[in-house]
């Protein structure tokens, strides 16, 4: 702790006193002895002396108060060095091409090596990802973003592979980036354990599903022409659900395949406005249900993009789903694209009922609807958003939203031009 320095000292304190007194002093003293001018010219020179004097204890007091910052800017560099040495966290200090600068003991560990051997290392070498994540990733470091919780694979020195929570953070200098390193290898092999079972258990769903589709295909044909209306009825009733069922099981396979990384990405030029068409097309009954006005706005048209078609399809047709779903009647969707520098910028808005502010902070979590949407539709996996966000990810791109409940909700996603 830093000792708190006395305001004033004894020079300080007679100066103080004797200012007040000063002037009137020298006045009585002088002005029965000489004339008008004299009188002013040695209170002249009082004035100055007090002016110097108020300069001296104004420059004392600013160089006890730098001093003192100094020393507190010391004590916190030597609280935090403390806290970096003593934490069980490993930090790194990086260059913005990745040379290890700086580490803590608990770095040393993760690394799993000597502090002789870490020193000089290029942390970019020990990460282990898909390439196109991995370059991504790095090249953000490198531009100096800051990264929070990255979930990467990681090798240590000795070859065991890890799986580490990255976070980035500028430093100083400019050049330099502070790094921390959180193993969460066991977390990682529970989730990829549950999105195994999830991935084998939606695969065997699919063939007792699709035979239901099938025999109710046939059922359908075969009874065209005598089913009554109620088993008319019953026939809608079992489709919907099976139809319930397919889209379930997507779902859970698509996050399955996305948290385990399993996604192979296939990457090919599209042309945008053909693919958007296509994914609109997909709605145009529900949208003429709802009454609801379509939007479009595409800038340049017929533009071709390299991206992964299922990914890219993942995304906005999610986001078209949910503004039809939970749009009012006689609603506005506006679903548009247009290139900027080299990004391409997608939004999907709507006037319809919005998310309220307490759910914000979970809307792109599993298994998690808004609680409007729950009052309004029960139907739902709660895993629409989710497989949007892995996927704008696994593209390299960013997700941003803005809402509110009763006023819409409107989805950005920037994409990179490959």
């Amino acid at each position: 702790m830093i000792k708190k320095m006395k305001t004033l000292d004894w020079f300080e304190l007679f100066l103080i006193i004797l200012f007040p007194l000063l002037i009137p002093l020298l006045w009585w003293l002088v002005s029965p002895l000489t004339d008008t001018m004299v009188s002013l010219g040695v209170i002249f020179v009082a004035q100055i002396f007090v002016a110097f004097s108020l300069f001296l204890i104004a420059k004392k007091q600013r160089n006890r108060e730098e001093e003192t910052n100094v020393f507190a800017k010391v004590a916190m560099n030597s609280s935090f060095l403390s806290l970096y040495e003593r934490s069980p966290i490993p930090y790194l200090v990086i260059s913005h091409r990745g040379e290890i600068l700086q580490f803590n003991p608990a770095a040393v560990n993760l690394f799993k090596t000597e502090v002789s051997a870490l020193t000089g290392l290029n942390l970019f070498d020990q990460l282990v990802s898909e390439g196109r994540d991995l370059s991504v990733l790095l090249g953000k470091i490198s531009s100096g973003l800051t990264i929070n919780e990255a979930k990467v694979g990681f090798r240590t020195i000795a070859g065991d592979e890890r799986w580490v929570s990255l976070s980035v953070y500028a430093y100083e200098p400019k050049t330099q980036r502070l790094v921390s390193l959180t193993d969460i290898t066991t977390e990682k092999l529970v989730d990829t354990a549950k999105s195994e079972f999830v991935a084998l258990a939606t695969h065997q769903l699919r063939t007792p599903i699709s035979a239901i589709r099938w025999n109710l295909e046939l059922l359908q044909r075969y009874l065209k022409d005598s089913k009554t209306p109620e088993m008319e009825k019953y026939l809608h009733k079992i489709e919907r659900n099976t139809m319930r069922m397919i889209a379930l099981i997507n779902d859970f396979l698509s996050v399955s395949k996305l948290e385990s990384g399993s996604f192979a990405t296939n990457f090919e030029n599209l042309d945008l406005t053909t693919f958007f068409t296509t994914i609109t097309d997909e709605y145009t009954e529900k949208i003429a249900e709802k009454n609801i006005t379509l939007v479009t706005s595409y800038n340049p048209e017929n533009f071709v993009f390299k991206t992964d078609k299922r990914l890219l399809h993942i995304i906005v047709s999610n986001l078209v789903s949910n503004a039809v779903k939970y749009i009012n009647p006689n609603g506005r969707i506006d679903l548009s694209y247009e290139m900027i520098g080299n990004e391409l910028y997608i939004k999907v808005s709507d006037d319809g009922i919005g998310i309220p502010e307490d759910d914000l902070p979970k809307m792109f979590s599993k298994f998690f609807r808004a609680s409007n949407a729950l009052a309004i539709q029960a139907e739902g996996t709660g895993l629409g958003l989710y497989v949007v966000k892995q996927s704008v990810e696994k593209l390299g791109g960013s997700l941003s939203l803005e809402t509110a409940e009763n006023q819409g909700a409107s989805f950005t996603i920037v994409l990179p031009l490959l």
